[in-house]
């Protein structure tokens, strides 16, 4: 009998790899006492594997940073599982499910994980987590096909197989497909008109694509797609005007040999696959729809936008534009919540009403230059309002003019500013720097003290030195100070990096070098992109005092006046003269109290009153 039993296990040896042990047992016989033998299930509870998504759309392989789950954690729809450092940025793998986390198959720091590939399993029961202990990502599927083996099949005639329905495309299924609906290209748009397609039926598409020009109650801008694959079918054809939003514009497919497979095809014509797909499984219909039904994504501001796939179905629902939503994920990424509070603010139905005036008022719009950029090729001009008695220029926007905008519009909408003001006397420092640049090649300016001064404040306060990042908040160690340089073509940072650690003098020729590169458009991304906290300063331009527009994500800004001349008490009462200076701290509420921002203050003071402590 044992011989038997241990014949049997080496016989399905290879399958009991791949199994997961329910119990074990004890074999009674007269020749054998209490003999213990595992016994095996080919079967696993029901789960689902998460493979790795494509977080960008030239992303091919990632790096997991961090898990923020652990075995046996509970997930929610809209939880983030880890951070994955794509070829863009760092950026949070969502789910769309609720249940347990299982199993993590990919450990934390693992380098080049290919899209596609399994990273973790959950199940909807915590009871069924223990079952996956062992659990092993096989080549072959076999718990996929154990599971499936364990169910009853399927009567053959209700659920026809898959080759043979895609061998029937006119009668039967279709080849796999994506419908391209029209989406909401500005906030108060409800329907377009199709100017014109850039691409005809069977050319390849990428992500990135501008497929047609839409013109909108804003401007005519491009339709960008996010997949690759092959035009199939035009269902619009250009010229198209009022139309509705969702309304199915074109069809695409993976592969090229299906486009003539759409030759016939129409929109009516699509209800016979529609109810064959009803005798699926609940899950294999719920793949079909999700690819007949994807959500296309278009950015008017020129950026990719980084969404999670369940906010951008939820965006899609409620015909919300996501360049308009303010993201609170890994990196600013969009999450479903982001989604839920644009709607939630009354955006929405303040559009309807404006959109409600629109139609009751027609008047003639002008493309805005802004948005006109956006087109892949430019589309003609709609002709401008003449303003009698009143010449004008139309200056069309630069790119960077263009993302000043957009961030200066995202800071002011989605960060709660508050603003402390604080004079501070500057007869020391105006001496120091005096005798300082006897000594000095490169001149030491009043800016360079600041800089100095904000690093060393920085250090104390470190609160201030912060980040907000949707669900934390990121504190740094050191004090990258980003510096407003005003150029021709508008307001950049250059960053000095550090600036704790820096002496005056190199402060002084750094900041000469970055805002010489600036003038002329020579600075590199790397010596701009970042930093941790910024100055403004409008002082030379005679400015007494102003509140600056925080630059997201830091959390603070400075703004910085003139030095001036003003009569002031004595320890005895009589009038004195005093070179003072007032400073007025932009502060996020969510990341830097108002307490911790006015204890900054008084230590950027302390500093700038005794500039000794500048040169230790």
């Amino acid at each position: 009998m044992l011989k038997h039993a241990l014949r049997v296990m080496q016989v399905f040896r290879p399958k009991l790899l791949h199994c997961t042990p329910l119990q074990t047992l004890s074999i009674r016989g007269p020749l054998f006492t209490n003999i213990p033998v595992s016994y095996f299930s080919t079967s696993l509870p029901k789960h689902k594997k998460l493979e790795m998504p494509a977080l960008s759309p030239t992303m091919e392989t990632g790096n997991i940073q961090k898990y923020l789950k652990k075995i046996g954690d509970p997930i929610t729809a809209g939880d983030v599982l880890c951070e994955v450092e794509t070829d863009k940025a760092t950026v949070g793998f969502e789910m769309q499910d609720e249940g347990f986390l299982a199993q993590i198959l990919v450990p934390e720091g693992s380098k080049g994980v290919k899209v596609g590939q399994l990273v973790a399993v959950i199940v909807p029961k915590q009871s069924d987590v223990a079952a996956f202990a062992n659990f092993k990502d096989s080549p072959n599927k076999q718990p996929e096909q154990s599971q499936a083996a364990s169910k009853p099949a399927s009567p053959p005639q209700q659920t026809p197989p898959p080759q043979q329905a895609a061998s029937r495309p006119t009668g039967g299924a279709l080849p796999k497909h994506s419908k391209l609906g029209l989406p909401a290209l500005s906030p108060t748009m409800e329907k377009g008109n199709l100017m014109k397609w850039l691409v005809k039926e069977g050319d390849q598409i990428s992500p990135g694509d501008v497929i047609c020009e839409i013109e909108t109650d804003k401007a005519t801008v491009g339709f960008e797609v996010q997949e690759e694959g092959y035009i199939a079918k035009l269902m619009v054809p250009a010229g198209s005007k009022d139309i509705k939003l969702g309304t199915i514009l074109a069809i695409s497919t993976p592969k090229k040999d299906n486009v003539s497979s759409f030759a016939n095809y129409t929109l009516d014509g699509a209800a016979a696959p529609a109810k064959t797909t009803q005798a699926q499984p609940a899950q294999e219909q719920q793949q079909s729809t999700n690819s007949d039904t994807p959500i296309q994504t278009v950015s008017q501001s020129g950026q990719r936008i980084f969404v999670s796939p369940l906010a951008k179905e939820f965006a899609k629902k409620n015909n919300v534009a996501l360049e308009y939503v303010k993201g609170t994920g890994i990196e600013g990424s969009i999450v479903k919540k982001d989604v839920e509070r644009f709607l939630q603010s009354g955006s929405k139905p303040e559009v309807q009403q404006q959109a409600a005036i629109s139609s009751e008022q027609p008047i003639q719009q002008t493309t805005p230059p802004a948005e006109a950029k956006q087109q892949t090729k430019p589309a003609t001009p709609s002709k401008p309002v003449a303003i009698e008695g009143n010449p004008y220029i139309d200056t069309e926007l630069t790119n960077m003019r263009l993302t000043i905008a957009a961030r200066l519009l995202e800071s002011k909408t989605t960060i709660p500013h508050y603003y402390l003001t604080m004079t501070v006397t500057m007869d020391k420092v105006l001496k120091v720097r005096e005798e300082l640049n006897k000594l000095q090649k490169v001149k030491i300016s009043v800016n360079d003290f600041i800089i100095k001064a904000s690093a060393l404040a920085l250090k104390d306060i470190p609160q201030a030195n912060s980040q907000w990042h949707g669900t934390y908040i990121r504190k740094f160690a050191n004090a990258d100070i980003s510096i407003a340089v005003a150029t021709d073509a508008g307001l950049i940072t250059p960053i000095v990096f550090n600036a704790g650690s820096k002496g005056l003098g190199t402060i002084a020729s750094t900041v000469k070098e970055l805002a010489d590169k600036a003038k002329a458009n020579k600075l590199k991304p790397q010596e701009f992109i970042g930093g941790t906290f910024t100055i403004s300063n409008l002082g030379m331009f005679g400015i007494d005092q102003f509140i600056a527009v925080i630059n997201p994500p830091q959390a603070a800004i400075l703004a910085v006046g003139k030095t001036s001349k003003r009569f002031v008490p004595d320890e005895n009462g009589q009038p004195k003269v005093e070179n003072q200076m007032d400073v007025t701290l932009s502060c996020d509420h969510r990341v830097v109290d108002g307490a911790v921002g006015a204890q900054w203050l008084q230590r950027f003071k302390y500093y700038i009153e005794d500039p000794n402590t500048l040169l230790l």
